[in-house]
């Protein structure tokens, strides 16, 4: 085979090297084409991480805005429980399902009425201040005058008729309670009245009276004080006797004028005992 011309090998080796230059150019284009898929997955991932994170925060603040109202549902449901465990126990020691302020409001009205402050309201008293409050309506007749209409009068004593349920001709704010409040119990009824019962007055303490022998002892006692034996204790005398006690003169001096009652200077038996028995030493 004759050898190859310059010229053929010239342009062999130009040949190869666009081959070599071809098929780096592809290499190049294959990596810049791997580069890119991996760059566009990359991005892909990252989208879906920043996604799930967000909806990851999305939904972590939704379990704490649900948390939130699921802790204020529980304090409002324990505050009514409180306050129907509170209106119930309520119920529970009254015995009563009526507001107490309604009953007070009542007997409040009923006093406005009963002028004699007796308890209680006749048909005068109910009448009178009926008037107080409202004029009598009139209407105007065929004739172009005016006529009076039902009167106020007898408005107020078919109404009070009403409330005098026992036909007394006087209503007791028991018979209005009654009419006021028709399904109420007999208990509760009763209960409604103690609301706005007046209170009464403490009882008076009462007077023990000296026994047999206290009444002895206090004659020894007076016996005893009663140096000259004169039937009276003297303001020296009580205070000789009451020296070693501890009180001072002064003591003894208005202890000596409260039990000298008489203002006579002295004191009698009767005063002496009156004057033990207020030391509360033989209550």
């Amino acid at each position: 085979m004759p050898p190859l011309s310059p010229a053929e090998l010239e342009r062999r080796r130009e040949e190869n090297i666009r081959k070599k230059e071809e098929e780096r150019h592809k290499k190049v284009e294959e990596i810049k084409a791997k580069k890119a898929v991996k760059s566009a997955e990359r991005a892909t991932e990252r989208e879906k991480q920043e996604r799930a994170k967000q909806a990851e925060e999305a939904r972590r603040n939704e379990l704490k805005e649900k948390e939130k109202k699921r802790a204020a549902r529980i304090a409002e449901i324990e505050a009514e429980r409180a306050k129907k465990a509170q209106s119930e126990s309520k119920t529970k020691t009254s015995g009563v399902k009526y507001p107490k302020k309604d009953v007070l409001e009542l007997k409040a009205v009923f006093d406005s009425y009963d002028d004699s402050k007796d308890g209680k309201i006749s048909l005068r008293e109910f009448t009178a201040s009926m008037a107080k409050n409202k004029k009598p309506s009139s209407t105007s007749s065929r004739d172009g005058k005016r006529d009076e209409g039902i009167s106020l009068a007898d408005m107020g004593e078919s109404l009070f008729r009403e409330m005098d349920v026992d036909g007394s001709g006087e209503v007791t704010f028991s018979e209005l309670l009654k009419l006021m409040y028709p399904y109420a119990t007999a208990h509760e009824l009763e209960v409604m009245a103690k609301w706005v019962a007046p209170e009464k007055p403490p009882e008076p303490e009462k007077v023990q009276e000296l026994s047999s022998s206290q009444r002895t002892e206090m004659k020894q006692m007076f016996a005893l004080y009663d140096k000259d034996k004169s039937g009276t204790i003297s303001k020296a005398e009580l205070h000789q006797a009451l020296q070693k006690t501890g009180l001072s003169r002064e003591d003894i001096k208005e202890l000596f004028d409260n039990a000298d009652t008489s203002g006579d200077d002295s004191i009698n038996l009767e005063e002496f005992m009156e004057l033990m028995e207020s030391t509360g030493m033989y209550s």
